[in-house]
């Protein structure tokens, strides 16, 4: 299979010098110029508010999409400020710790030249908000450093949803029943809020209880290049080996398994990723799908159901898929996954969304990446059972905010929270093409700059994927069990074992780490599994 390098290669360095050096896929920051082209600067738009709006941005054509009044999320929060500095009780600045790569989307305008979203908090309150930036993959160990030896320096933590649990535990979280009901935030707004309630009672709360908001959304999907799926050769071959048409819409594993097979055989792998940490988000999607309608990695008692028939059959295949894809892949992070589909050197990949922004782009008249117009989105893939199927993907890392515990001024700081989470500001947010932080609300599905962003053929991928992600492990001692995981697999991946002993080895080694904290895990266990997905097609 040819993996080498071709003209205008996209190389680890390149992707990390284009969108800062981010350490995930999910805060990879876009090339810079890469943005809608009716977001630049041209001709000057009509400046002001709308009619009845109180703040929000100014000065460009769609500014009013991101205006608000008191009767808004966004408004509210203005008003709460306004309240707590009459009160003497607002402070001059808050200390965001913030992922790395999503930190251009609060300060760089939307369109250049504009104002930012940092700035339009700054002018309408008064406080100074200080990012300090952490790179993705080494954030959670600052927070959890500071939660442990820190003075209350910082107002936010951003980190991983999947660190809720641990930083909930450690007592380093706020709970924020209280100010969200104060505050009423739109978070589950029916029609500009989350998908569905699950959705909400997945990203917003813990065990029951609010302690954090989304500002990412990373609901795995799959993209591929429907340059090799539509080509008259290609489906012809295809059916004459597998006896059915290359399809449109895949619904199953197999049908994925059969295509990277037979274009592996064209020398073009797959780029799933199948590595240490980034592999757990394509097993835990093959594993979900297993029963009808789902497949849980733990049931509500919290036992491991890992070594079942479905677990074993679902390592099995995630093993098997390595023989379709590059050599290298078990050393891939989400740069050289993104590499290989913008050189054109892989069939498809299932990952997170921001790779179409990044990857299909025209500049200057001139593509961005050999990718660029090759490619397309599809909807997940599952398991049939009888005359249904479970589609299912899942929800991985998901940059989410918390207000810290040693916060010297919480209100303040969850007041600044709920801003950038609201519906009308994380969609001005989304929509500039700068940073990491994706479009998963409606309103942010909705907004013509984030459609221009990441792609029309994209969109109802994006919907169809949230609507079937099931939830990852997310409560305390998620790392270790996830590691345990982790390992086994990647021993089975590289000979060292069966599918079958990583999943006994697996249950084992997950047992004795949730007998420590039994009760804690099983009421998170129980409220995480009402927020999984139901919808069987």
């Amino acid at each position: 299979m040819s993996w080498g390098k071709s003209k205008n290669v996209w190389t680890r360095r390149s992707l990390l010098l284009a969108g800062g050096a981010g350490a995930a896929a999910f805060t990879l920051t876009n090339p810079i110029g890469i943005g809608p082209r009716f977001l630049r600067p041209g001709r000057a738009w009509a400046a002001g508010l709308a009619p009845g709006m109180t703040g929000g941005p100014t000065g460009f054509e769609g500014a009013e999409r991101y205006q608000y009044n008191e009767s808004h999320s966004e408004g509210r929060v203005i008003e709460g400020i306004k309240k707590l500095k009459a009160a003497g009780k607002a402070p001059d600045k808050l200390t965001v710790l913030m992922v790395a790569s999503c930190v251009p989307q609060f300060i760089k305008p939307l369109p250049a030249g504009g104002e930012s979203v940092k700035e339009t908090w700054e002018r309408e309150t008064g406080i100074t908000i200080d990012f300090v930036s952490i790179e993705a993959g080494e954030i959670f160990k600052k927070v959890l450093q500071d939660v442990t030896t820190g003075d209350g320096s910082f107002d936010l933590y951003s980190h991983s949803w999947n660190n809720v649990g641990d930083l909930v535990s450690s007592g380093g979280a706020l709970k924020l029943d209280d100010l969200v009901a104060q505050y009423q935030p739109d978070w589950g707004d029916p029609a500009r809020g989350t998908p569905t309630p699950e959705t909400e009672t997945l990203l917003y709360k813990y065990n029951g209880n609010y302690y954090c908001a989304s500002i990412d959304g990373d609901f795995v999907t799959w993209q591929y290049r429907k340059d090799l799926m539509e080509d008259a050769g290609n489906r012809s071959e295809f059916k004459s080996k597998y006896g059915y048409d290359i399809p449109d819409e895949p619904t199953t594993w197999t049908e994925i398994d059969n295509l990277c097979e037979f274009f592996h055989g064209k020398g073009i792998g797959h780029a799933n990723l199948l590595g240490p940490f980034w592999g757990l988000s394509n097993f835990y999607a093959r594993f979900a799908s297993m029963k009808l309608p789902n497949n849980h990695w733990l049931d509500e008692m919290g036992n491991p159901t890992l070594a079942t028939p479905e677990g074993i059959a679902a390592a099995e295949a995630h093993i098997n898929s390595l023989k379709w894809t590059s050599p290298d892949n078990l050393t891939w992070g989400w740069a050289e996954q993104y590499g290989a589909m913008a050189n054109t050197k892989a069939s498809m990949a299932m990952t997170f969304t921001n790779m179409a922004a990044i990857n299909d782009k025209m500049e200057n008249g001139q593509p961005t990446t050999p990718l660029t117009g090759k490619l397309s989105g599809w909807k997940p893939v599952g398991t049939k059972h009888g005359d249904k199927t479970v589609r299912r993907s899942v929800i991985y890392f998901n940059v989410t905010a918390s207000v810290a515990a040693k916060s010297k001024h919480p209100e303040a700081a969850y007041l600044f929270l709920q801003y950038i989470s609201s519906t009308r500001t994380f969609t001005r947010i989304t929509a500039n093409p700068v940073g990491g932080c994706d479009p998963f609300q409606k309103a942010n599905l909705e907004d013509p700059f984030v459609q221009q962003n990441n792609h029309d053929y994209m969109m109802v991928p994006i919907r169809e994927t949230i609507a079937r992600s099931a939830p990852t492990i997310n409560f305390a001692g998620q790392g270790a069990l996830d590691n345990a995981l982790d390992e086994n697999l990647q021993a089975a991946l590289t000979g060292s074992m069966t599918a079958e002993e990583a999943m006994v080895a697996t249950e084992k080694a997950w047992k004795k780490l949730l007998s420590r904290r039994q009760e804690e895990s099983v009421a998170a266990i129980k409220s995480s599994l009402a927020a999984w997905p139901t919808i069987v097609d």
